[in-house]
């Protein structure tokens, strides 16, 4: 017997908590099927890419009005620019960006974020490198401020070593960059006091490439509750060892030094750390400068075991930081 009903098929496509209800014909013939006959076609909803930062700030901010019914691959308003600084990185903003342009608006958050960090943005020092295929075609005045938002990881470009500096900012990529601004800041302002999670040292490292030197810090923290006592079978606190790609050794710290051989005792306190700095000049042993290339420095903590003292693994006394010099 044929009837006529109402027929709707709802579909449920899990994405950012929405449900897309298509509405079908109604007062349609039916038949019944088998599973043989039964297509189903699937309908999806494709959301934006910036959606998801526009989502994060909103658990935090009242941005809602800000991107409502803006298309997020438009070019942005300097008056909508100014409102999102001010809602999300500093209520009393009153600058703009020279142009809504990729590399004016990403200087011009790079200065907030100075400010909001209490940091001179001019004197942060910058990888030596070419993180860009296009930088030539940078305005100098945003080169440096560029460099350091790739850094903090405020902006990364288009992907493929683009950073297309003159293309004007949309307000999808606005949303990312205010997005990523503010966790800078929230990065930045965070102590650096790592959290005793376990009885054990740890060895860290960085550099930075200044003057045509490689800069080294790094230290020793104690992760343990109690202070410990280490002790140093000479003046010799750290050995750094620097090879090239080929595992061939450019530079070794005792290389030429003397160190007296009395006995020394350091102690550190829970959470604390001893700390170094060692500089590399970039010539090999033979002299040579290095400009180019990459490289692997071993940095080892010298602490002799004593007897009757729990003992120190190798691990916790060693670290490795890998970079790469470029001849800019």
């Amino acid at each position: 017997m044929r009837k006529k009903i109402i027929g709707s098929t709802i579909l449920s496509v899990a994405l950012s908590s929405m449900l897309i209800v298509p509405s079908l014909g109604q007062d349609v013939q039916v038949r019944p099927i088998s599973a043989e006959d039964n297509e189903i076609i699937p309908i999806f909803y494709k959301m934006h890419w910036s959606e998801i930062f526009i989502d994060q700030l909103s658990k935090d901010y009242d941005i809602g009005s800000l991107f409502s019914g803006k298309d997020l691959d438009t070019a942005i308003k300097a008056e909508d620019y100014q409102n999102i600084v001010r809602v999300v990185l500093d209520a009393e903003y009153n600058g703009a960006p020279d142009a809504m342009t990729r590399e004016a608006v990403v200087y011009e958050l790079m200065k907030v974020w100075a400010e909001k960090t209490g940091q001179d943005l001019d004197q942060i020092a910058t990888i030596k490198m070419i993180i860009y295929s296009d930088t030539e075609q940078f305005d100098p005045k945003y080169n440096h401020a560029i460099t350091v938002a790739y850094m903090k990881d405020v902006a990364k470009g288009r992907g493929g070593g683009i950073f297309d500096p003159k293309s004007d900012v949309t307000y999808g990529e606005l949303a990312a960059l205010i997005f990523n601004t503010a966790e800078a800041v929230k990065k930045e302002k965070e102590p650096d006091v790592q959290p005793i999670a376990e009885e054990r040292f740890e060895t860290r490292g960085s550099y930075e490439i200044k003057d045509g030197k490689v800069v080294f810090d790094f230290e020793l923290v104690s992760h343990y509750t109690k202070p410990k006592d280490l002790l140093f079978g000479s003046g010799q606190q750290f050995e750094l060892t620097i090879t090239d790609e080929k595992g061939e050794e450019v530079y070794r710290f005792s290389d030429g030094k003397f160190f007296t051989l009395a006995l020394v005792t350091e102690t550190v306190n829970p959470g604390e750390a001893l700390k170094w700095q060692d500089e590399w000049d970039m010539t090999d042993k033979e002299g040579n400068k290095l400009t180019t290339g990459k490289y692997t420095a071993k940095i080892d903590i010298m602490v002799v075991p004593e007897e009757n003292s729990e003992k120190i693994e190798e691990s916790q006394l060693t670290t490795v930081i890998e970079f790469e010099l470029t001849d800019v």
